[in-house]
């Protein structure tokens, strides 16, 4: 899922941003040297996003202290948000048509949850969610396609602050497995990010690779339920540099998804599973068609 900023109204803004924490980068030692500032004012706008992109990916979650470059950069990060949500629709999780209606998968199942490809980051939804590495800072790889590089990029530099809070609380120790935070969306649609770390698989997957996987997913409708969402975005987890195989992961989320909604009868939130790659799409329509085959 590129992160793929919009057009630029104010490249004024935005040579000011790109000076401000170029600067500021190699004042605390986060690069060792950047062009000139005259250098940065001539870049077409395009790279002088992607150059500020890179040094907002690679800051450690500090501080902003002058007020004119965090109210310029929160400015920016909202006028791109809306950009991103006008282009792709406005999606509202709640307007999604459910399996129901597409695949005809009856139960709760079915009544709840939508197969939809699209861009979570642009999903007007209670919450989305983010596959998280143990760290839980982001992907910190400028340019990284993951979901947790784009989360952070379009949510912005609050987000990793406040996930550094909880870090703070855990006294640094790595985040569990299968375990969910929820957290602020800051400028994303949706008013929430819930955070999971899923399994790594390397070699073949196992009955302990399955639970984890499954205790995510579990652990963020969990999360979701309590704070009272009307509805959840879910991302793959673990399907892309975890090694989960996306048509083992597939099955296993749907069984998951369907055995929770079992267990909260009560509960209206919309599920939405956001497949954003082919192969995403391919994964959960083969695991759809299955259930709904004869003798299942």
């Amino acid at each position: 899922m590129p992160h793929s900023p919009s057009p630029f109204s104010d490249v004024a803004r935005l040579t000011r941003l790109t000076q401000y924490f170029a600067t500021e980068a190699v004042r605390a030692g986060d690069v060792a040297a950047f062009p000139p500032p005259a250098a940065l004012a001539e870049l077409p706008a395009i790279e002088k996003r992607r150059l500020l992109d890179g040094l907002l990916t690679i800051r450690p979650p500090r501080p902003i202290p002058d007020d004119g470059a965090r109210e310029d950069l929160d400015a920016l990060l909202a006028a791109e948000s809306a950009e991103r949500v006008r282009a792709a629709g406005a999606p509202d999780a709640l307007d999604l048509a459910t399996l129901a209606d597409t695949h005809g998968v009856g139960s709760a199942l079915g009544e709840r949850v939508a197969l939809w490809r699209g861009d979570l980051t642009a999903l007007r939804a209670g919450a989305i969610v983010n596959a998280a590495n143990s760290a839980m800072l982001g992907c910190r790889v400028p340019g990284h396609a993951c979901i947790d590089n784009v989360i952070h990029a379009v949510a912005g530099p609050g987000l990793r602050a406040e996930c550094a809070a909880y870090m703070d609380s855990r006294g640094g120790r790595p985040e569990e497995t299968g375990r969910a935070l929820l957290t602020g969306g800051y400028h994303l649609p949706a008013a929430h990010v819930i955070h999971t770390v899923g399994p790594v698989v390397e070699g073949e997957v196992g009955e302990e690779h399955r639970r984890l996987l499954a205790s995510s997913y579990r652990s963020v409708l969990d999360a979701a339920e309590a704070a009272g969402l009307d509805s959840v975005g879910l991302c793959s987890v673990s399907t892309g540099v975890f090694g989960y195989p996306k048509e083992e992961a597939a099955p296993l989320v749907l069984d998951t998804i369907e055995a929770w909604l079992g267990a909260h009868p009560a509960s209206r939130m919309r599920i939405v599973v956001c497949a954003f790659a082919e192969a995403d799409v391919l994964a959960y329509e083969e695991a759809l068609a299955a259930r709904l085959r004869p003798g299942r």
